[in-house]
Formats: C-alpha cells, sequence, structure tokens
C-alpha cells in the first residue's frame, strides 16, 4: 500500500529524465530549495 503525502510531507525522491535525455536524481533539486515539477502532454 502506498502513503498517501500530507501537507508539509517531504516529496519523495525518485528520477526524472531532462529534455537532454539525462537522468536527473529530484532530491539533488530540492536541497537548493523549492522546486516545481511541470508534467507536459505531447501529441504528434
Amino acid at each position: 500500500m502506498t502513503k498517501q503525502l500530507k501537507v508539509g510531507d517531504a516529496a519523495p525522491s525518485g528520477t526524472a529524465l531532462a529534455q537532454t535525455g539525462e537522468a536527473i536524481q529530484l532530491s539533488g533539486l530540492w536541497a537548493d530549495g523549492p522546486t516545481l515539477l511541470t508534467f507536459l502532454r505531447h501529441f504528434g
């Protein structure tokens, strides 16, 4: 069962791909401060 996050909880870490295809560890992004992660849909 997956734990649901509540307001104020730390976000879980994970890996995402940058536009260049490079793998980025998400925890490294928010180590320096707030981070906005946006998911875009591509059609075509």
